[in-house]
């Protein structure tokens, strides 16, 4: 293919991304976990003030009081931009993790292009990346976890492109991909590091050790803001290890059982992890156990990867330079992961492995198109094109079925009910929602910011409450369906003035009045 065909190939294949990944929005995921509420309220508060909401300017880090350790900066600042010129709304704060998407799909593919210089290859690889439905389903989250990928893939083409031109510049540039990345995501302060090791492997083995320094420059400068903020704000580290490992804080202090890390059981735990993280029902099959995360009808990866994955581990296990730097790569994508101990809760925290994954698996393709034997190669472009098929099916399903399966997931309907009481607010009185729906404060929050004059935002109701309070004639009540509170508001004289359902038609949440 002549490089005018290929770079016509490359923008069909970024707006088929762009139409597939960017569209849609409001309509799936079906609600806003409380996460990206959070993360939203940030923005919205940057967006307005240039302050987060406990009024620093422009922090480092956003602290709230569910997790004062802070939250990671890159995705707020850029939902921050999209609010500038979009209204706040589900499909808007979505937006920038879509586009985050986006981009990798395409550094995917300049990065295999610089590795062989195929155009077959480097489509066929930000195809595998674009039909991958963990990558999909996280593109689709104002949530973190993608953003420091791109600047994964930056650093690789920033490395690889060194070694061609012996560039100290690269490696200045590679070095400061990762520093940005830290801004990222949380699991980034373990990965970076790992990858600036990585590095210097590489340049070791091509006797140009002396220029890490050149990489490491790049590292540190971008992250002097980082520095500043935790010696103004020394108590973070506490805060996080709070956060992450609550076992190992005691009081103010945090302390360490050496002993207990250090011990074989330990490790051999967290060995067992790492196998777990590369189950293949994981990676290929039925993805991860929560819906948030997956629709359990599809992997990590699409299905074809588990004969592309393998071949590339067996084509690569035998490099060295920059081709053992992907195996190595691919391997400890789960380390930040594994070191927390909560894998089974969190798994996908490890997307690192996505971009590792599917140049990996684009070098097993490569051995499949070049072997002498046609079988093979014809085995090797049947298995890719089963991926757009697998994906249309998971794609249908993604927008359709899942939408109902997942949404007690998600919270439930909650937005109905809030939406019900903004729209029809109380005449007279004052509005309640119960204390047992999980963060119902914060999303009331988030939606009266969509609709022009909403009410007040609403007081916290409880049993005690309900049984001793006298009410004014005219205030609404949001409870769950099944909750004791019900029970006590139907008995005191509230009238049901609307049911909340799911998408499924089972009742989620009730609307009160006070007559």
């Amino acid at each position: 293919m002549r490089l005018k065909g290929f770079y016509l190939a490359v923008a069909l294949l970024g707006l088929a991304v762009v139409a597939i990944y960017a569209t849609r929005l409001g309509v799936a995921p079906i609600y806003l976990v409380h996460d990206e509420i959070n993360f939203s309220l940030q923005a919205a508060s940057v967006a307005d003030t240039g302050r987060d909401l406990n009024g620093r300017l422009l922090p480092v880090y956003f602290s709230e009081p569910e997790f004062t350790a802070g939250r990671d900066p890159m995705m707020i600042y850029a939902t921050a931009a999209a609010l500038q010129v979009l209204p706040l709304s589900e499909a808007s704060v979505r937006l920038p993790t879509a586009l985050v998407g986006v981009l990798n799909i395409l550094l995917v593919v300049w990065l295999v292009h610089l590795l062989f210089s195929d155009a077959r290859l480097s489509l066929a690889a930000g195809a595998m990346l674009a039909l991958s439905p963990g990558h999909f389903i996280h593109s689709r989250m104002a949530l973190s976890v993608l953003y420091p990928v791109p600047f994964v893939i930056a650093w690789l083409i920033a490395l690889h492109r060194a070694g061609d031109e012996h560039s100290r510049r690269m490696l200045c540039v590679g070095g400061a991909a990762l520093g940005l990345g830290v801004y990222g995501y949380l699991a980034s302060m373990v990965m970076m590091p790992v990858y600036l090791l990585l590095t210097a492997l590489v340049l070791a083995e091509r006797r140009q050790l002396k220029l890490i320094g050149w990489t490491a420059a790049g590292f540190a400068v971008v992250l002097i803001p980082i520095l500043l903020w935790t010696i103004a704000h020394p108590e973070r580290y506490s805060d996080l290890m709070r956060a992450y490992r609550p076992s190992e804080v005691t009081g103010e202090s945090t302390v360490v059982d050496a002993a207990r890390v250090m011990s074989s059981g330990s490790w051999r735990n967290k060995l067992s992890e790492w196998w777990v993280y590369f189950d293949p029902d994981y990676l290929f099959v039925s993805g991860d156990s929560s819906m948030t995360n997956s629709t359990r009808q599809a992997g990590l990866f699409p299905l074809a990867l588990a004969v592309f994955l393998p071949l590339g581990v067996w084509r690569l296990a035998r490099s060295r330079g920059f081709e053992r730097l992907l195996l190595i790569g691919l391997v400890t994508a789960p380390l930040a992961v594994v070191l927390t101990g909560v894998l089974h809760l969190h798994r996908y925290r490890g997307m690192f492995v996505l971009p590792f994954g599917v140049v990996v698996a684009t070098y097993g393709l490569s051995v499949m198109w070049a072997s002498p034997k046609w079988i093979w190669r014809s085995a090797g472009t049947a298995l890719l094109l089963t991926m757009p098929l697998q994906f249309a099916g998971f794609y249908r399903d993604y927008m359709g079925p899942y939408r109902e399966r997942s949404s007690t997931w998600y919270g439930g309907n909650l937005r109905g009910a809030l939406m019900e009481v903004m729209q029809h607010p109380p005449a007279s009185g004052q509005s309640y929602v119960s204390r047992t729906i999980p963060y119902a404060d914060v999303y009331w929050r988030f939606y009266s910011q969509t609709i022009a004059g909403a009410p007040a935002a609403p007081l916290l109701l409880d049993l005690a409450a309900a049984e001793q309070q006298s009410f004014a004639p005219g205030s609404k009540a949001i409870v769950a369906v099944d909750e004791p509170l019900a029970a006590v508001l139907d008995r005191t004289g509230w009238r049901r003035e609307t049911v909340v359902a799911e998408p499924d038609g089972e009742p989620a949440f009730v609307v009160f009045e006070r007559p």
